[in-house]
């Protein structure tokens, strides 16, 4: 049957006639309700989270893929105007989350570079990627570093645990303080470098961010710490003209800043950086082992001194944030930190041979692939540089750079003492070491030995290397009962499930852990208290 043309005709124009009414009914309700169908009042509507216009619009033949004039869909409006609601609705209808607007940027940046948290976390929730680059090479959580939006970094920073450290240095170089204390709370380390080796208190220092450095020190930063060329914050903040700052880090040089903490002193500062944040245990262990809280005329042990690295990487090569210097480059090759060597004494009150119970979903509980059996959590990393440099050892004579303004050059032997401090100098000597610097080939170094007369604490300090106060340990915590112990190089644990465990490595940034059976390696990245 041929249908005549005439009646197709009619068809059509029936159609259209309808499609008209229907339009010229949702403009008119869209108009009642102050808006325009047009791309203006399309984007006032997301902004104004009305998502009954947004669906007379839709319905009305508005086309929902409209770009603004910068280039941003609907999704991006609505996140940076905290329309949650409009954003949903946007969702339902299928706009992709992860969608690149005006300079790569996604909803999430969009939600970031507007300060709007609230907006992050639910996007987070609904599956935002917070990876993604945008055309600059920046993720969201660098903008939000970059723009202070503390509370969005504390949302972002439990999705970024390999990028808290290059974070960190950012936060330190635009001197934003909050976001240091937040970072470090979620596992960024403040002995993080970059690759010329300044340190996050060295880039505060530099750029002049009295309260950036005054947070770092207060949190551990060592203000002795140098650069490969002998820099120091302070010395770098004198360059930099910044006096006053150089006199608040160079407070204390003397005096009990040059002093060798005991066993009691670190494993109190220790839990004291944990602060509140979980509820100590009130009972012991079921196998009497000690949590770091609990020392009653107990010692902590220390860990013995091994090569560690610090990666620093996360940011973009040739990237630069607002205010930034043009050298500022974190990516690239992890830094290596040669620590000296230690003949740390083991004690009680350690997390060796302890039974660490097995994970039950508690606060803090791994979630990252390597780390999802692990029975501990790192919560804390702590070594304490002093402001001396051993520049030579020679006929049993060693020659001492003391920091300070100025820095003084003493010479000692064993008997000595050295001045203004409590530091009696036992033996100095040089023994032959093989190391990673030196390609594996046996060197000479220089050794001083000094006991605290306080605490009858002891330490070696090695020529070219960093004078420390205590040798670097960590403070972990049991994944299942939040139990902690402090962790050295070396210990043996057992976990809830029987598997036996050794420390390899205590680094800034991780522990190395090995199960003795298997031999397999594991790490437990820092988490912080709070991560």
């Amino acid at each position: 049957m041929v249908v005549p043309r005439f009646l197709i005709a009619c068809v059509l124009a029936l159609g259209l006639s309808s499609c008209r009414k229907k339009s010229d009914t949702a403009e008119k309700e869209i108009a009642e309700a102050g808006y325009a169908l047009t791309a203006e009042g399309w984007f006032s509507a997301v902004r104004g989270n009305d998502v009954p216009v947004l669906r007379k619009m839709v319905g009305g033949g508005f086309d929902e893929k409209t770009k603004d004039t910068e280039g941003n869909g609907a999704l991006h409006v609505a996140a940076a105007s905290g329309a949650q609601e409009a954003c949903e609705f946007l969702l339902n209808r299928r706009s992709s989350i992860d969608e690149k607007g005006a300079g790569g940027t996604t909803p999430l940046m969009a939600a970031v570079m507007a300060d709007k948290p609230e907006m992050v976390r639910w996007l987070l929730r609904q599956g935002a990627d917070p990876k993604p680059k945008d055309d600059m090479g920046f993720m969201a959580l660098m903008l939000a570093v970059n723009g202070g939006a503390n509370t969005s970094v504390e949302e972002l920073a439990p999705y970024h645990r390999e990028d808290l450290d290059a974070a960190l240095l950012l936060a330190s170089l635009v001197g934003k303080a909050d976001v240091i204390d937040s970072l470090t709370n979620y596992g960024a380390s403040v002995y993080a470098r970059m690759e010329d080796g300044r340190t996050p208190l060295m880039l505060a220092a530099q750029n002049g961010h009295r309260n950036a450095a005054a947070m770092l020190i207060d949190i551990g930063a060592s203000r002795f710490a140098t650069t490969e060329s002998g820099e120091t914050a302070q010395s770098l903040a004198v360059a930099a003209g910044h006096t006053d700052l150089a006199e608040m880090i160079e407070k204390g040089f003397s005096g009990d800043v040059l002093a060798l903490e005991s066993d009691d002193e670190v494993a109190e500062a220790m839990d004291e950086h944990l602060g509140g944040d979980r509820e100590r245990p009130e009972e012991p262990a079921d196998d009497h082992s000690l949590a770091a809280n609990e020392s009653p005329g107990g010692k902590m042990p220390w860990n013995k001194p091994v090569p560690g690295q610090v990666d620093t990487g996360g940011l973009p090569d040739g990237a630069e944030f607002a205010g930034a210097p043009r050298d500022f480059d974190m990516a690239g090759d992890p830094i290596s930190a040669d620590q000296p060597a230690g003949n740390a004494k083991q004690t009680a009150n350690t997390i060796e041979g302890a039974h660490i119970g097995k994970r039950s979903g508690a606060q803090g509980a791994l979630t990252d692939e390597t780390e999802d059996d692990l029975p501990l959590v790192m919560r804390h990393f702590r070594q304490r540089e002093l402001p001396v440099e051993v520049k030579q050892v020679s006929g049993g004579l060693a020659s001492l750079r003391i920091a300070g303004s100025p820095a003084k050059d003493v010479k000692v032997k064993a008997g000595g003492t050295i001045p203004g401090s409590s530091l009696s100098v036992i033996r100095v000597f040089s023994r032959t070491e093989q190391g990673k610097l030196n390609d594996g080939a046996p060197i000479k170094v220089g050794i001083v030995e000094v006991e605290d007369t306080r605490n009858g604490r002891k330490v070696e300090w090695t020529e070219g290397r960093p004078a420390l106060g205590h040798d670097p340990v960590a403070l972990v915590e049991d994944a299942a009962t939040g139990r902690r112990y402090v962790a050295k190089s070396g210990q043996k644990f057992t976990s809830g499930d029987g598997r036996e465990f050794i420390v390899n490595d205590v680094r800034p940034g991780q522990i190395v852990i090995e199960e003795t059976a298997s031999g397999e390696v594991r790490t437990l990245r820092l988490r912080g208290p709070k991560g």
